[in-house]
């Protein structure tokens, strides 16, 4: 095989969605198989060594008195990515008279070309690895980045999304700085033991209490606060309703340009399909079967077989396929006019949105969830609690069941008072959304905390 890895374990991507496992179970039982399948992939670099020789712990060592040296590690740090979209404004605003910043673009879509954000600070650092054609057939090539990597001596990693790329999964495998970590970018845990990953950042909005959710994770799970928002945020939609994403209009479009009907209740999930589990074809067919004039606009699969089975679980659902509109993948321009045109936003479950619940807030419209276990399935309630709205709004939008859910969304879709009552509620709320300076400061916290350095003017500063 090309990557022996990738033909052998595949991607942590789909596991990820087995939200009725024991997640830690799997990805930790993952990461013993690779590291079993290529050993030589388990190495710590020589400075991180010698640093846990000295002891572990920034009281262990000395005071530095030059930056703390953060290394940023993606897979997906392109342009108009939902992670860089995600984490870009945070980690663009972080003290530079603090932190000294390298951003590490792993190639493995096959753009090399780095977000905008990489370059708006002069002082940092941007690399790209790409595979070499000697690297084929070798599932540990990896390992010639680390060692690039390595000769960084960096403090801190931040891996965005480590379990979402298998060249960062295997990167993360190696203890490459005194600490690492893992977030949410993609929200699972690594599965890799803590004296590798030694912590989780999450946000407490979006997670259960610390004691229950610290068993969904091998790292040690660290949460920003409740009371701030998880990232620096920027609007996606432009004045004169223009999206930022692919700058085109949308105001112009009408229902028709969709195929839809103009006299329907139109219910949106434009989900990705690998999000549409089993679980949730009950509660799209029981919004069907509890409003005789609702429609429903779901994301077609791509490849038509897997089409086929997802209409047949939906029809054994008792689902009316004949009001059921399938659309491909949207421009973003195009996604967002179906928000406004659409009666409800319905955020899937178990795993469900992130990006897409801000963006349907942000236009201003009612987002009916139901929180799951999971951190990917928690996010759409950590926003609704975190942006200033009524606790009828609120009320109105979270639900407890999936009977509840059915519920919630038929009223919003049905009673025009209501949701008259919720627009208005979200639409003067929303901007609490973006350029949360408390976001930045909190992740700056962390990370001071979590460094295993403590620098000597901070010190003198207590002093």
């Amino acid at each position: 095989a090309p990557d022996p890895y990738v033909h052998c374990m595949r991607s942590m991507f789909d596991l990820s969605f087995h939200y009725q496992a024991d997640i830690a179970l799997v990805t930790s039982s993952h990461y013993e198989m690779a590291k079993r399948g290529w050993p030589q992939l388990d190495r710590y670099a020589d400075f991180v060594t010698r640093y846990d020789r000295i002891g572990v712990g920034k009281e262990m060592h000395p005071c530095i008195v030059r930056k703390i040296r953060l290394g940023v590690i993606s897979g997906v740090m392109t342009e108009g990515h939902s992670n860089s979209e995600s984490f870009g404004g945070m980690l663009t605003h972080l003290d530079r008279s603090v932190f000294d910043v390298t951003y590490i673009h792993l190639a493995e879509q096959g753009d090399e070309t780095m977000a905008q954000f990489t370059r708006i600070n002069p002082s940092d650092t941007r690399r790209v690895f790409t595979k070499k054609a000697a690297d084929r057939g070798n599932g540990a090539w990896t390992n010639w980045i680390g060692e690039e990597i390595e000769e960084m001596e960096l403090d801190i990693i931040f891996y965005s999304e480590l379990t979402m790329s298998s060249w960062a999964r295997r990167l993360g495998m190696q203890r490459l700085a005194p600490v690492q970590l893992n977030t949410g970018g993609h929200p699972i845990t690594s599965g890799h033991p803590k004296n590798i990953i030694q912590y989780y950042i999450s946000w407490e909005a979006a997670e259960l209490p610390l004691e229950q959710a610290q068993s969904h994770y091998t790292e040690e799970l660290k949460l920003l606060p409740a009371a701030s928002l998880n990232q620096f945020y920027e609007e996606r939609v432009k004045q004169g309703d223009v999206s930022r994403i692919d700058g085109e209009p949308f105001g112009h479009l009408r229902r028709a340009d969709f195929g839809l009907p103009s006299d329907r209740n139109i219910y949106l999930c434009m989900q990705k399909p690998f999000k549409f589990m089993p679980e949730f074809d009950a509660m799209l067919c029981g919004i069907l079967n509890n409003d005789a004039n609702s429609w429903l606009v779901l994301h077609r699969l791509k490849n038509p077989a897997n089409q086929q089975v997802f209409e047949k679980r939906l029809a054994r659902s008792s689902c009316d396929l004949s009001r059921i509109t399938f659309l491909d993948q949207q421009p973003h321009h195009r996604l967002l006019a179906l928000y406004r045109l659409s009666a409800v936003v319905l955020d899937s479950y178990p795993a469900g949105g992130d990006t897409t619940t801000r963006e349907a807030l942000e236009m201003g419209k009612p987002l009916v969830t139901l929180p799951a276990r999971l951190l990917g399935g928690r996010w759409s309630l950590g926003y609704i609690n975190s942006i200033g709205l009524k606790e009828a709004t609120k009320k109105a939008l979270v639900a407890s069941t999936p009977e509840d859910y059915i519920q919630l969304a038929v009223q919003l879709a049905t009673d025009d008072q209501l949701r008259e009552y919720v627009n208005a509620d979200i639409h003067k709320s929303v901007r609490n959304l973006f350029y949360r300076q408390d976001a930045v400061e909190a992740w700056q916290d962390m990370l001071l905390e979590i460094s295993p350095y403590e620098r000597c003017t901070e010190i003198r500063e207590e002093l």
